[in-house]
Parts: structure tokens; C-alpha cells; sequence
């Protein structure tokens, strides 16, 4: 798994936002029953024509250091999961014209990253388990043929990515609109090996694989988009490299004041395409910058806004690449 190679010290430090606390290890049952609701955060109401299904990034701040043998998120306890709920609460207002279905999953924490490399490939492989046999119950049980998106960000990213790649048949893609995969990256290595599985956007109608990652300047780069060969600028939804006017960014989704709704405010700026990576010129470098991250994440990343920095363009380019598809 090359991705969990390139990923490893990008989602180790991502944990570390957190802070963690000792808490003794949890029993891991062999598989998560999904059809246990509680494994649930939605299984949506089907009142739309259309579903996205959603995995959440890395947001576990416990820590299981007593004795070193668990290196999940333990979604059996209630503290675990309600972890991954204000995450999940935003995106379910932000795609609110779709039906939301959000499994919990045995994300990896902290820990994990201290392994050696073959035992942490085995501990992604793990998670991303989870996230398959989830999408497979919802397909089963949930979904009765209606178009989906795959929606995710940063580790959740890079589980759906693994999904694309092991988990899903010609028909289930056949069924997909898009996969949104944002905050991550994809090599030419991994779309050589997956030429079916990850076929990439690059225009505002096609289904297949949709990344991106930004920054306010090429300098800011980081782990989380070294060696991309697909990433797109979503405010265009192509892979140009001209600079592309204000007018084109068509806002962020932020809380409402009572965070009881999510809006769609300003955020004018240039965008261009560098390294498949968008630049955003215009932006405060200091917007999401965490001084105690700097080496891996500089001044002027925006990993930590990719997944909200663009929701105007984001939910405009879902309805266009639905329409296309019910054509």
C-alpha cells in the first residue's frame, strides 16, 4: 500500500492536533455488524434521488498507551464515536440534498505510526476493512440503486481511495457520480496499477475520482499532496495551469452563528493549478496555520480548510455531475 507509505507521517502528525489521554485498550471484535445502528452516525431517510456516503478524517483523541496492542479508534464506546460527530453534524447540513450515510470505522490513532512499516500497512489494511464491509451493507440495504457520491477527507479520503481500489465491482462505479476524495493524493504508480478503479475527473461532468489539495503558495506544499498526478482546481474542475479570475470561487461553507445550519459565504480568490496542487493566492497564509506544525504543514497550507474552503463549487459541480449522469 503505497499510499500508507507516503501517508505515514502526514496522519501521525494529524493525530497529534489532538491531545491524547490514557484510557485501558479496548476488546476489537474480528468485524463491525453494520447492521447494528450504532455504527451508524446516519442511514440517511431517502427522501432525495440520490445518496452520499461519508467517512470522516482522522479525529480520535484517545489514546490507548497501557500496553501497545490496539491501534484503533474503539467505535464501541460511545465517547469514541461522538468524537467523530460535530465532524460528521457539518457535512450532514452540507450535503443536506442528498440522503447522508455515515458509517463510524476503526480509524487508526497515534500509536499505530510507531510500528514498523509491514505492521502499519496491516493496520491501515484494517481500517479500510471497515470502511468496506460499511459501503458494501449500505449498497446491500440502503442504497436500491439510486446514484451516490463518495465523500471524504484526509484519512477518510484515503480509505474510500482503497475502496476504489479493492472494494468496489464495475456495477457499484457504474452507480457512482463522483468520488470526492479531498485532502489526499493519488500516484502514477497507483493509477497504472488501477487503471478501472481510479479513472480521474478532469472536466466538470465526468464520474470517476475527484482530489484536491490547496495552498496560498507553492512553497506550503506538503506530504499530503507529494507525487498527486490527479489533482484538479475546483473552481474550474480542470487541470490548467492559468489563473483563474475571483468570480470562479463560489464561496465556503462555514456554521451559522446558532451552528444550526451551514451557509455559503465570500472567499475571493485567484486559483491556479501547480503540481496538481491549487494555489489560492489571495488567502491569509495564516488562515488554519498551527505554528507547532510548521515543518510538515508551513505556513500557507490549507489542508485543514480543503474539505469546507471550496462547499460552493463543491455542491454546484455534485448537481452538474448528477444531471449529466441521469441524462
Amino acid at each position: 500500500m503505497k499510499t500508507v507509505r507516503k501517508a505515514s507521517v502526514f496522519l501521525m502528525l494529524i493525530c497529534l492536533i489532538a491531545s491524547s489521554c490514557g484510557r485501558k485498550t479496548p476488546v476489537e471484535p474480528a468485524w463491525i455488524d453494520y447492521s447494528d445502528t450504532v455504527y451508524w452516525y446516519s442511514q440517511g431517510d431517502e427522501s432525495h434521488k440520490a445518496d452520499v456516503f461519508y467517512v470522516y478524517p482522522t479525529v480520535s483523541t484517545i489514546s490507548y498507551t497501557d500496553n501497545g496492542s490496539s491501534w484503533y479508534a474503539d467505535i464501541t464506546l460511545p465517547e469514541v464515536r461522538e468524537e467523530a460527530n460535530g465532524n460528521q453534524r457539518f457535512n450532514q447540513m452540507l450535503y443536506g440534498e442528498y440522503n447522508f450515510y455515515a458509517p463510524y470505522y476503526r480509524q487508526m490513532i497515534f500509536e499505530a505510526y510507531q510500528q514498523p512499516q509491514d505492521s502499519l500497512e496491516k493496520i491501515a489494511a484494517f481500517a479500510a476493512d471497515d470502511i468496506n464491509d460499511a459501503f458494501q451493507y449500505y449498497m446491500e440495504h440502503f442504497n436500491h440503486g439510486r446514484p451516490f457520491f463518495l465523500m471524504g477527507h484526509s484519512q477518510g479520503s484515503q480509505m474510500l481511495i482503497e475502496l476504489l481500489k479493492h472494494g468496489m465491482t464495475a456495477e457499484q462505479r457504474q452507480q457512482m457520480v463522483a468520488a470526492y476524495c479531498i485532502g489526499y493524493h493519488v500516484t502514477a504508480e497507483e493509477l497504472a496499477k488501477y487503471p478501472e478503479a481510479l479513472k480521474p475527473a478532469t472536466d466538470s461532468l465526468m464520474q470517476g475520482l475527484v482530489i484536491f489539495n490547496s495552498v496560498t503558495d507553492p512553497s506550503a506544499m506538503s506530504m499530503v499532496s507529494e507525487g498527486d498526478v490527479v489533482g484538479i482546481n475546483p473552481t474550474t474542475w480542470t487541470w490548467t495551469s492559468d489563473t483563474i479570475p475571483v468570480e470562479f470561487h463560489h464561496g465556503m461553507a462555514k456554521y451559522n452563528d446558532n451552528r444550526d445550519s451551514v451557509l455559503i459565504v465570500p472567499c475571493p480568490t485567484r486559483t491556479f493549478l501547480y503540481n496538481h496542487t491549487t494555489v489560492c493566492p489571495d488567502l491569509d497564509p495564516e488562515m488554519v496555520f498551527i505554528p507547532a506544525y510548521e515543518v510538515m504543514f508551513p505556513k500557507g497550507n490549507l489542508h485543514f480548510a480543503d474539505s469546507w474552503l471550496f462547499g460552493g463549487n463543491v455542491l454546484e459541480n455534485m448537481r452538474c455531475r448528477l444531471k449529466a449522469l441521469n441524462q
